[in-house]
């Protein structure tokens, strides 16, 4: 089956207006925006928001993130007008899509940052368009605030397993990138997928698969910071002569709350609706 491609004609009426485009293209270019976005209604609020603080460097990261939740994830369903944006649309962007995206740091301020953003565009968002999403914000907000800062400190902590030195000036990813294709050779059986923290002790944890519903009892991982029904995406491997497997390699966390929003196509490929998490923003 050949893949389909949309075509959408944009009528220009004028050089005013044509140059009006170049230049919201080129807002819109500085956090990544797709082009299409320019020419919807979200696209034409986010350019807005962008230029009132140009140099905001944690205003362009949320609106990195958003933009990609808007022409990336719910493309084929968007709501026509915010006025439109059910409650579900700002939970599965909370719980489901900014995990996806959450970054690494020595500080761990990611979630922070993003719900900060977020409340600040949406309290904007209200003013300028007679909505009255805050509250319902605000109070998912606050609910995942816990869940995705444990999910945040543990995605931070399995980086450092795998690259010790990722925060320092002298880091050597080339060596790190070696040690890790050794560690997956010396492999004997591996498993690539995306796994629910079901059974949580003090030296091992029990990893089941999302869609299979295989158990692996893991050794080596900080179980400290796990709490149950979280989800990891990455990689299982187990040594030649141990009973028990290894956690080799990660590509996301995210929270019990969030499941709900995630469904998984073959082979064994999670989606967020129509955005595949194995094409993540990378977290360095």
């Amino acid at each position: 089956m050949k893949p389909q491609v949309r075509v959408k004609t944009i009528p220009i009426k004028d050089e005013k207006e044509r140059q009006q485009i170049f230049m919201d293209l080129a807002t819109s270019s500085e956090f990544d925006m797709r082009h299409r976005g320019v020419f919807e209604y979200y696209g034409k609020d986010l350019i807005t928001y962008k230029r009132e603080k140009p140099s905001d460097q944690e205003r362009n990261e949320f609106l990195r993130i958003f933009s990609k939740f808007m022409t990336d994830c719910i493309e084929d369903n968007c709501p026509s007008s915010w006025k439109h944006c059910q409650p579900s649309f700002w939970e599965e962007l909370i719980l489901t899509f900014y995990p996806h995206t959450m970054t690494i740091s020595p500080d761990e301020k990611s979630t922070e940052n993003f719900l900060g953003q977020l409340l600040t565009f949406v309290r904007w968002l209200d003013k300028k368009n007679g909505t009255s999403h805050y509250p319902i914000v605000e109070n998912y907000a606050l609910n995942a605030e816990s869940e995705l800062k444990t999910c945040e400190r543990l995605l931070n902590t399995l980086f450092l397993i795998h690259y010790p030195r990722i925060f320092h000036d002298d880091w050597d990813f080339e060596a790190d990138h070696e040690r890790m294709m050794q560690n997956l050779d010396e492999c004997v059986d591996k498993r690539s997928d995306l796994f629910e923290v079901t059974s949580i002790e003090d030296d091992s944890i029990v990893l089941t698969t999302f869609n299979s519903k295989k158990s692996y009892r893991v050794d080596g991982m900080p179980s400290e910071l796990m709490i149950p029904s979280m989800l990891l995406m990455g990689m299982l491997g187990k040594h030649h002569r141990s009973q028990h497997w290894s956690w080799i390699l990660t590509e996301g966390v995210y929270p019990p709350s969030g499941k709900r929003f995630i469904t998984l196509m073959p082979p064994n490929v999670p989606i967020i609706k129509n955005v595949c998490l194995m094409d993540p923003i990378s977290p360095l």
